[in-house]
């Protein structure tokens, strides 16, 4: 019950990163999709493994530091983060040594940068939707 009411105040901060989370994950899912038809299948594998290398992570994130009393302090957390995704480099590229390391980059930088657009575009439409009430 304790850790409920710790937990509210960042109930919507939560709901908020992991929204633009699973937004940014269904936008880099039609990329790749297009990517594949234009390039071929590979290159679309390439940039959803991409993608999820720094999604994952970024998802744990949220859900970590939102969660209230957090055990780990931030600063712990964000080199747990970046460590997590070098991690998930090497492994894409020790279990599929032909990926095509410009995929991975593209899919990797469209989820460094889709997530923090889709907050600030949600709070601008949040924020439009205030003014006129």
């Amino acid at each position: 019950m304790a850790r409920n009411a710790t937990s509210a105040p960042f109930a919507t901060t939560r709901k908020r990163l992991l929204g633009a989370v699973v937004t940014a994950a269904m936008y880099l899912t039609g990329v790749a999709v297009v990517a594949g038809a234009i390039w071929g299948f590979h290159t679309s594998l390439d940039m959803l493994m991409g993608a999820a290398v720094v999604l994952v992570p970024s998802a744990w994130v949220a859900a970590s530091l939102t969660a209230g009393r957090s055990v780990i302090s931030p600063i712990w957390m964000g080199l747990a983060r970046y460590s997590l995704a070098g991690v998930g480099f090497a492994m894409v590229f020790a279990l599929r040594p032909e990926s095509g390391p410009i995929a991975v980059l593209a899919g990797s930088v469209l989820a460094l940068l889709l997530p923090p657009l889709m907050v600030v575009w949600h709070q601008r439409r949040v924020d439009r939707t205030r003014d006129t009430e």
